[in-house]
């Protein structure tokens, strides 16, 4: 059977006859060593007695027999330290055991942390009360603070900057503000949209709370943005003044007029096919720039030439012959993109360079080819109503292309105030006149506003009657058309740019004179009404706009969410006796075992507990290998000097005192030695033990220490445990040397002499550790003669398991498949 000793065939339990029988086999030396010795004597004796008749002394070879015990005994010693060693590194801990015993420790702490639980919110509350707790997200009670804070704000707004006196107030201001007072209408229609926009976002505050429709968020950023639009206009240093009319409206000439010198042609025809800026002088930066054009890109001009169309004269061919054209001269402009800069050079010779500039600059403003090419001229004078101003002529109305006419559109809806001119000479408005003030109109609505109607070429009538008459009929269309009548001028652009002395002159101006001063003087007062209009006017308007926004749209949503706040009962009532913050506590203070419970305590608890059986039960493979590494190499590591000792016996046992000195006996010595190796290797077991100790306290009772202080991460020792490093060394100490002690008493402290004392340690060690002791008979076998102790402990395991004792099924389970 396999749990017999393999040195025995007896099927008898190992009994001292037994034992005496596996003493004499291995006793001092093994039997083939004593076998050969005693061959060797007794061929040495009979070659002797041969050659001579002198025959060894008994002594002698008494000596010889000891010597040979003592060398066997030293080698089965350092066997034995080997064996001893590898045992306890590789089977003498029982890792399930430690896992047990970790385990035993993280609960305690576990434990612990749960009774103080009442303890640690006792502590914490007054951290709490401060918002001084960052392993939570503290409630502040943001959203009432908030709802209070905007409610308090649109009550004040409401009683003071949105209340009727308000209003009436800032309406009397502005009928008694005269020109003096621009400066300090810019300061109070600043003032006045810096509250409306707080009061805008106090509304977004109350939105944001209460769920409000998209509805009301449309209305908000509607008002935002017309405030922006507002602002921004109102705080503009550069005013644009965009100049507007169809064909044959003098739109040119009063350019020219403006400017003081014939720039653009005024032909009959159609003329001005390029946007054209005049802008003032750009002062010391560059006195000498006169004039720049701007071309379109890439981009743009690829939008423009694919949507040429043929004219109504025109055929496929010369189409393609003309975009060919328009692409050759783009070609050979490409150098200058994307800019071309006309300055005036010589201080000497002004007249002549500027006139030269000026053809080049009709050629480009008149050239049909570069209406797609060029997307802006740019004219810079000192001849316009006011400091930096900003005329615009706009020729894309007469455009077929929609892009051009969505320009001109935007670029009315982005100036100050725009210019529409139109011909005396028909005093009722074309088709296409009206068509553009209906889009002019359409796409922005307060457009009208800024609008300024001149009327042009009634110096042409023949007589004061026929001007009059159109003058009034004209006047009568463009109030029809919601053009203010104070804004309405006669003018006759003509006279300001030809020469005095002529002619021309004389018969413009007698017609002038003889046709009365609204048109002799309209010219002039038409740019004093501009000029008025930016300076006073506009601001003013903006002002106006801006309480109108107030009045007619901020009361109501202000009064709206006011009211929604009372029908939700969104604040409590008792904030009348007791501020926000006194209520906020309170309501703190109510909630704070749930807030703790919920939210401090459950949380790092929960975490604890599922680290703890993280490491004992998912990672429990990883924790005993972790382990069994750790005591194995720190002990292979304390024992290195410890294996590597040899023991003289026999010089040992000659020095002996108070020795027989007739025979060396060896095994007192080689008990002695055992005993001293015994409590030796006891204390580097011990030693062991510590460090794994201290390894299992750090790894996991300190990190459980650490997870369970995350309650309070401000302070990170307001848990501390009871469970010492001095009481885990000690509880390691016993589970270790619980094991290692009969190991090293069965293995190391007693040879194979005392097999009676050692087969007690091996019984000792199959009732204690049953499964240490089977690993140890079943490990691979040594390459020697045999496996000694495992023999033994198998014939021990069959002895003690017909006992009836703990352990006897255990051992019966283990050795007996």
């Amino acid at each position: 059977m396999p749990w017999k000793s393999k040195s025995h065939q007896s099927d008898n339990a190992p009994s001292s006859n037994g034992l005496n029988s596996k003493q004499d086999n291995v006793s001092n030396s093994s039997p083939v060593v004593e076998t050969r010795s005693d061959t060797a004597s007794h061929e040495s004796i009979t070659s002797q007695n041969s050659s001579s008749t002198t025959h060894p002394s008994a002594q002698q070879w008494s000596y010889q027999r000891g010597a040979q015990s003592a060398t066997t005994a030293a080698k089965q010693i350092e066997d034995d330290m080997r064996e001893v060693r590898n045992i306890i590194a590789n089977y003498s801990i029982e890792p399930l055991e430690i896992l047990h015993l970790v385990d035993r420790w993280l609960q305690q702490l576990v434990d612990e942390f749960f009774e103080q639980r009442d303890h640690f919110k006792y502590i914490l509350y007054e951290s709490w009360q401060n918002q001084e707790l960052p392993n939570i997200k503290y409630d502040n009670n943001d959203p009432i603070r908030q709802i209070y804070a905007a409610n308090k704000e649109l009550e004040k707004a409401r009683d003071n900057v949105l209340s009727h006196k308000s209003f009436n107030d800032l309406n009397s201001y502005l009928a008694q503000a005269d020109e003096q007072a621009i400066d300090e209408m810019k300061e109070k229609f600043n003032s006045l949209i810096g509250q409306y926009d707080q009061v805008l976002q106090h509304l977004e505050v109350i939105d944001k709370q209460i769920n409000t429709t998209t509805g009301g968020d449309n209305y908000i950023s509607d008002i935002r943005s017309k405030l922006s639009t507002l602002k921004r206009l109102n705080n503009k240093e550069s005013h644009t003044i965009c100049i507007v009319g169809l064909e044959k409206a003098g739109k040119s000439t009063f350019i020219n007029a403006l400017l003081g010198f014939e720039l653009l042609p005024i032909a009959s025809e159609r003329c001005t096919q390029i946007r054209t800026v005049l802008k003032p002088t750009l002062g010391n930066n560059d006195q000498q720039l006169f004039a720049t054009a701007t071309f379109y890109d890439d981009q743009e001009f690829q939008v423009f030439f694919s949507k040429m169309t043929k004219k109504t004269d025109e055929n496929e061919a010369q189409l393609t012959q003309r975009k060919e054209a328009v692409l050759q001269k783009r070609e050979s402009l490409k150098a200058k993109f994307p800019a071309e800069y006309f300055r005036v050079q010589s201080s000497n010779n002004v007249e002549r360079e500027r006139n030269d500039i000026i053809k080049r600059l009709n050629e480009y403003i008149t050239g049909e080819l570069y209406v797609n090419i060029i997307k802006e001229v740019a004219i810079y004078t000192d001849k316009l109503p006011g400091k930096n101003y900003e005329l615009l002529d706009v020729p894309g109305f007469d455009s077929p292309i929609k892009e051009h006419r969505d320009a001109g559109l935007q670029a009315i809806k982005s100036a100050d105030a725009f210019l529409f001119l139109t011909s005396g000479q028909q005093p009722s408005l074309t088709e296409p006149q009206i068509t553009l003030l209906q889009e002019i109109q359409q796409n922005h609505f307060e457009a009208m506003q800024r609008a300024f109607g001149i009327i042009t070429k009634l110096d042409l009538c023949q007589t004061a009657t026929i001007c009059h008459e159109h003058y009034r009929k004209t006047c009568a269309e463009l109030v029809d058309k919601r053009f203010k009548p104070e804004r309405i001028f006669a003018a006759c652009p003509r006279i300001q740019i030809i020469d005095e002395n002529s002619e021309e002159y004389q018969v413009i101006d007698r017609k002038l004179n003889s046709f009365g001063d609204d048109l002799a003087e309209g010219f002039n007062r038409s740019k004093e009404a501009l000029d008025k209009f930016i300076k006073y006017e506009l601001p003013k308007t903006h002002l106006k706009q801006l309480i109108d926004i107030g009045r007619t749209r901020l009361v109501r949503l202000v009064m709206e969410r006011l009211n929604r706040i009372k029908e939700k009962q969104l604040l409590p009532s008792n904030l009348a006796n007791v501020s926000i913050d006194e209520y906020i506590k309170q309501q703190n203070t109510e909630n704070w075992d749930h807030l703790y419970y919920e939210g401090i305590f459950q949380p790092v608890f929960d975490e604890a507990n599922t680290w703890h059986a993280t490491i004992v039960t998912k990672n429990r493979a990883e924790f005993i290998d972790d382990i069994h590494q750790k005591f194995r190499d720190s002990f292979l590591d304390l024992t290195k000097e410890f294996v590597q000792r040899k023991f003289p016996i026999e010089k040992l046992v000659l020095e002996k005192y108070n020795a027989a000195k007739l025979q060396l006996n060896v095994h007192p010595v080689d008990t002695e030695i055992r005993a001293r190796l015994s409590i030796e290797l006891e204390k580097l077991v011990n030693q062991t033990s510590d460090i794994l100790a201290e390894y299992l306290y750090h790894k996991y009772v300190s990190e459980m220490e650490n997870l369970l202080n995350n309650i309070c991460l401000q302070s990170q020792d307001l848990y501390c445990t009871k469970l010492t490093l001095e009481k885990c060394i000690i509880e390691t100490h016993a589970l270790v040397l619980r094991i290692c002690r009969p190991v090293i008493m069965a293995t190391l402290r007693y040879s194979y002499i005392d097999l009676t004392v050692k087969q007690d340690a091996i019984h000792e060690l199959l009732c204690i550790a049953p499964i240490v002791a089977f690993n140890i008979a079943n490990r691979p076998k040594p390459d020697t003669d045999g496996d000694l102790l495992g023999s033994q402990i198998q014939a021990c395991a069959e002895f003690l398991a017909d006992k009836t004792t703990t352990s006897s099924w255990a051992i019966r389970t283990l050795f007996r498949k």
